[in-house]
């Protein structure tokens, strides 16, 4: 068979799978080690062979058109199988054989990916381990287009999120456990050393730091507070690093994932506060491709995330939690 001359190049279509992935020209550009005129030409060029249009431009960003999607769909394909073509012709296991490509929402990346991976016993000498963190759409497009090999999606990736509707017909997900939220404070605080469960009243009274408006932590705390009055005295931050620093040494008040702030309860440096009103417990789900088998390395990941993953060894006396999932065991289903 000869191939027509308006065949795409393999090099075209992974880049196409990284503008989907990353929704930018240039920063798919970036991640191929092209420029971005050059990335665009190329992109462009695919365009004319083809006689499609596969992007939609805008100044925010590119996405794919409907025909991009669906050559977007071959291209998953084609390039599975280039992999297996290149292992095959290499005699040997590829290096991706010793790669693991993770992703997860920021909470799950920053606080319990790296617990698994040391609490398995996990040699970082034997893989390349590479951990990426996103929105619930930009997981979604990193495991569509195989940048990574799985994700861990925590229900406050985003704001009034569903993750098994999120992810479509094409995803894999599996319950791994669940996180709750409560109220923090540090050592120092008069509420460390309370017996008694905190009024929402009295948390809106109280100065607090909190994380930034659109997270959807922040749509929780507004809900809760949305009882009582508006907060006297706030700070705002985007990270739960930063909001652990300020809580840790002042008289202020947050509210926190349990995942965030497991070493320092245990430490003694951050406190529960129980609240005198229920408190969600949102799953954490790992996901990946249907039509791809997960490598060695992600399905033994996703199995200790199973086993070992539960982000809530610490209770608050007398603290109502709602919707709590722990004694639920599930198993890979299909979306």
């Amino acid at each position: 068979m000869v191939l027509p001359s308006k065949m795409p190049q393999l090099a075209d279509l992974d880049l196409l799978l990284s503008v989907e992935s990353y929704g930018s020209v240039g920063k798919a550009a970036q991640a191929h080690s092209l420029s971005q005129p050059a990335a665009s030409i190329r992109i462009s060029a695919m365009e004319r062979r083809l006689g499609l249009r596969l992007l939609e431009r805008s100044p925010t960003g590119s996405k794919l058109t409907e025909d991009g999607e669906m050559l977007a769909k071959y291209a998953r394909n084609v390039m599975s199988a280039a992999r297996e073509l290149l292992e095959f012709g290499s005699g040997a296991p590829s290096a991706d054989a010793k790669r693991l490509r993770v992703a997860g929402s920021p909470a799950v990346s920053e606080h319990l990916i790296p617990e698994w991976l040391n609490r398995s016993g996990f040699s970082f000498g034997e893989a390349r381990v590479e951990v990426q963190t996103g929105s619930i759409d930009e997981l979604r497009r990193l495991i569509r287009a195989g940048h990574v090999d799985l994700a861990f999606i925590d229900g406050w990736c985003q704001a009034g999120s569903h993750v098994q509707k999120q992810f479509g017909d094409d995803m894999v997900t599996r319950y791994i456990c669940d996180d709750m939220v409560a109220v923090v404070v540090g050592s120092k605080h008069p509420w460390a050393r309370r017996t008694r469960p905190l009024t929402v009243r009295e948390l809106a009274s109280a100065p607090l730091v909190l994380r930034e408006r659109g997270s959807g932590l922040r749509e929780f705390t507004d809900e809760l507070l949305g009882t009582a009055r508006t907060p006297r005295s706030y700070v705002e931050f985007p990270s739960s690093a930063a909001i652990k620093q300020a809580v840790a040494t002042s008289q202020r008040v947050t509210v926190l994932n349990i995942s965030t702030v497991r070493s320092e309860l245990a430490e003694g440096r951050l406190h529960l506060v129980a609240v005198d009103q229920e408190m969600p417990a949102k799953p954490i789900y790992a996901a990946w491709s249907e039509g791809r088998d997960l490598p060695g390395y992600a399905r033994e990941l996703v199995e200790i995330a199973a086993s070992k993953g539960s982000p809530m060894p610490v209770f608050v006396p007398g603290q109502k939690v709602k919707g709590s999932r722990l004694a639920v065991a599930k198993t890979t289903t299909k979306t």
